[in-house]
């Protein structure tokens, strides 16, 4: 009667769905080809933002390019309440992460700036991580890793001014001792985020941080390549 009255229905399609994004909606999401362990985008990388700027994450994990429609979820979920798609977007990273993940001890959302949370009610990266909590089995880190300042909007800025815009936002006031620990985001655009959150960490005695989003956005095409 439970799962009449409550069945969980597709994001995608609409229809009845275990859980989350059904298989077919699922197989039509765009992936990252041939991804780069340490950076997450498609090989052979043209510019890698490693040799860019410090980069404190020893791996990404983005399996899947913020490109349509994933593009549009993503959206939803941040812009639009659609809150339930956090749930939806974990579901669907679990058997992608889980083999990166073997081994860590804790998962660490990408805190939102108090201003911001109220004014979203929610903060997507705790619910794309919970999920992957459950699955894994170990805790999510929330008090004591906050967000110090509310940055400005990342759309649309380059990396340099990505980096200035979370330079100093993150405040780690809890021990993290020898904890290897996923940094879990909604999209990973230049890593200059989840950077920025893992170089506290790590300067509070995380022992490693890897980074695990939703979606990882693609090189702008026509870029000469690396050789």
């Amino acid at each position: 009667m439970l799962d009449v009255l409550f069945r969980e229905t597709c994001p995608g399609c609409g229809g009845v769905s275990g859980a989350g994004f059904c298989s077919v909606c699922a197989a039509d999401l765009p992936r990252t080809s041939n991804p780069c362990s340490g950076c997450g985008l498609s090989r052979p990388v043209a510019r890698c933002p490693r040799q860019a700027a410090p980069w404190q994450v020893d791996a990404v994990v983005a399996p899947f390019a913020y490109a349509p429609p994933l593009d549009h979820y993503v959206q939803q979920l941040k812009y639009a309440d659609a809150r339930s798609l956090g749930r939806a977007l974990g579901l669907l990273l679990v058997p992608q992460v889980r083999d990166a993940c073997a081994g860590s001890d804790a998962l660490v959302p990408v805190p939102l700036h108090p201003t911001r949370l109220r004014e979203r009610g929610y903060n997507q990266a705790i619910e794309i991580a919970r999920p992957i909590c459950r699955a894994m089995g170990v805790p999510m880190l929330l008090r004591g890793i906050d967000r110090r300042h509310a940055s400005p909007s990342q759309t649309g800025g380059s990396a340099a001014q990505r980096r200035a815009g979370v330079a100093a936002a993150f405040r780690v006031a809890r021990s993290v001792a020898g904890l290897r620990i996923v940094i879990v985001d909604d999209v990973i655009t230049t890593g200059a985020t989840v950077n920025a959150l893992a170089a506290e960490l790590l300067a509070a005695g995380a022992a490693r941080c890897i980074a695990v989003a939703a979606a990882r956005t693609p090189e702008a095409a026509g870029q000469p390549r690396n050789r």
